[in-house]
């Protein structure tokens, strides 16, 4: 995610940005802003980034909350586990 964030910031520009990246047009801009590019492809990872993490955490309270060897939780571990 960090990665995603810091392209999003080096691509940003031309005029007001840091602008050391062009990152590629694969959404229209916008019609008030000229030249705008939008991140969708790091908006995109950041998004996957996010349901990784969320899917981390579930399998992570869903694995400790289980009594002995009845855990309650597994059939929410295994669906968050294959996602």
């Amino acid at each position: 995610m960090k990665v995603a964030n810091d392209i999003r910031l080096l691509g940003s520009g031309p005029r007001c940005g840091l602008g050391e990246l062009i990152l590629p047009e694969n959404e229209p801009g916008s019609s008030i802003m000229p030249g705008k590019v939008n991140p969708t492809q790091c908006e995109a990872i950041t998004m996957v980034c996010a349901q990784v993490m969320g899917n981390h955490v579930a399998i992570t309270v869903g694995g400790s909350n289980g009594h002995f060897e009845l855990n309650v939780f597994k059939p929410m571990i295994a669906n968050a586990l294959l996602h």
